[in-house]
């Protein structure tokens, strides 16, 4: 592979606006002791697959994994420097301040085999009302409601084009590709089909990519909570997940680690 160093402005549409997650909202992330809105762990790691691609080549978009950690927040204006080694080691800083880390690959994630699969297998609406989570209710040991997400041509271009800036060629055009952001966050939208809760963090994710998923087909997004705990007064939980298109193929597993009680600040 080839050792790559790229520089990103960090962006957010209207930062003061409320967000469906109010973290990446000015007013309520300075109301946690943020100094802005934060940027999401799933946008940020977006605006590295260029990187990722530009070092491992296309076949990590169809069989590669990405193991991240975010660290410290991110605010619209940082400069960010992405630096991947020639050991798949995966650094993005500000300035001399580690932001998220972690590694990435081709073929499978040495962790594949830990995590879960959902045995719940058929898609249901979002109910009219939600119970708020709670390390009491979290369902540990259970899968989450499954979800389905159709994804036609404009959606995957304004996903690609305008929220991520993508500048790869095969995000665009008259078939363009499902974005790996778009599948890291797919864990976090299924939390909120299943439960209500406030302001969250992402914390970390196991990202394996199965096969390649284009726009102008239908998604199924299955989870399994793994775990709910306390860590220093923030509330996390821990959820698999895996994504299945409208021909039941496997796109992507993944394992997601969030914050969905922050501490007050």
């Amino acid at each position: 592979m080839t050792p790559v160093h790229h520089r990103l402005t960090a962006f957010m549409d209207d930062p003061d606006e409320d967000k469906p997650n109010p973290i990446h909202s000015t007013g309520t992330a300075r109301r946690y002791g943020f100094r802005g809105a934060l940027i999401g762990g799933a946008t940020a790691y977006g605006w590295t697959v260029a990187s990722i691609v530009e070092a491992f080549g296309a076949d990590w978009l169809d069989h590669g994994w990405a193991e991240l950690s975010f660290r410290q927040p991110m605010y619209p204006g940082d400069e960010l420097d992405i630096h991947i080694d020639g050991d798949g080691e995966l650094r993005v800083a500000r300035a001399a301040q580690l932001c998220f880390s972690g590694r990435v690959g081709v073929g499978d994630g040495a962790w594949l085999e830990q995590m879960a699969l959902p045995a719940r297998r058929k898609a249901r609406p979002r109910p009219a009302s939600l119970p708020e989570l709670t390390l009491g209710n979290a369902p540990i040991g259970q899968d989450l409601l499954p979800r389905a997400v159709a994804v036609d041509v404009a959606d995957a271009l304004e996903f690609n084009q305008v929220r991520q800036r993508e500048p790869l060629p095969m995000f665009a055009g008259r078939r363009p590709r499902i974005h790996p952001a778009w599948i890291a966050e797919q864990l976090i939208h299924l939390l909120h089909h299943s439960y209500d809760y406030g302001p969250s963090i992402h914390t970390a994710s196991w990202i394996q990519h199965v096969n390649a998923a284009f726009a102008g087909d239908t998604f199924t997004v299955r989870g399994h909570c793994v775990a709910a705990y306390e860590r220093k007064a923030h509330h996390y939980v821990v959820n698999d997940g895996s994504i299945e298109d409208s021909a039941q193929r496997l796109i992507a597993r993944l394992r997601h680690t969030a914050i969905f009680r922050i501490k007050p600040g």
